[in-house]
């Protein structure tokens, strides 16, 4: 029953929309993809995500076992244009009339080697170039932590960045407090980690560091942060299906 309840909320994203002053965070469907495909066409971002290129239709087939893949929440990111007015119900359609940009997404990943749901590994992309460095990644990342913290009990997040990738290490260590864990030569890229102020320890971390109290005392400042806005700034409403032309 306990799994199931998880699995339960795992899916509850699944029509979820959450709004923000500059971004709209939405689940990946199906008229996506054809962007999507476009997007991982580039070698730069195929480097930044450590990811192949697919066929058109191996995309739609990932955007499918996503949607059912119950260790994985992905939102779309949309740019809100500035005189942009967003209704309660949503879908394509009213999405394209009120000027917004699909720029990129955001993901948590289950993948805790234990199952423990508490952690979650957080990745975000800003595929198109304009709107990199303009506040949506960084507004579109607090609002998928506060719901994973709100919503779905998480309380560590690790992120892998690509070490070339330095204005994301950047934005994750000295906007969101995260810090650095490990590098990996091999695999070029920096471990980085988060936690909230009730995480506890678990089996298999006492060979990791432990923040030191300046550390902890970042990641709180920047978790009250994170729920202020949450509660201040974020609203949420349900992806309607488009009307049949």
């Amino acid at each position: 029953t306990t799994f199931c309840f998880e699995l339960e909320r795992m899916r509850q994203n699944e029509n979820l929309v959450l709004i923000g002053p500059k971004a709209i965070l939405v689940p990946y469907k199906p008229e996506h993809v054809l962007v999507y495909h476009e997007w991982m066409k580039s070698p730069f971002l195929q480097e930044m995500t450590a990811s192949e290129p697919l066929t058109l239709q191996e995309e739609y087939d990932m955007q499918q076992s996503w949607h059912l893949d119950d260790n994985k929440c992905t939102f779309i990111i949309l740019a809100l244009p500035p005189t942009g007015t967003i209704s309660e119900e949503l879908n394509t359609t009213a999405l394209s009339k009120a000027g917004t940009v699909m720029i990129g997404d955001v993901n948590l990943f289950f993948n805790d080697p234990d199952n423990d749901k508490s952690c979650a590994e957080i990745e975000i992309m800003i595929a198109e170039e304009k709107y990199r460095r303009s506040g949506y990644g960084i507004e579109a990342i607090k609002m998928m932590m506060a719901y994973a913290m709100t919503e779905l009990g998480v309380k560590k997040f690790e992120a892998k960045i690509s070490l070339k990738n330095q204005p994301s290490i950047d934005m994750f260590c000295s906007k969101l407090g995260f810090r650095e864990r490990s590098v990996s030569t091999i695999f070029e890229e920096v471990t980085l980690d988060w936690q909230t102020s009730s995480a506890q320890k678990i089996d298999g971390e006492e060979d990791l560091p432990e923040p030191t109290k300046e550390e902890l005392e970042a990641m709180q400042r920047v978790e009250n942060q994170i729920l202020a806005f949450w509660e201040d700034n974020v609203r949420s409403t349900t992806w309607e299906k488009a009307p049949h032309s």
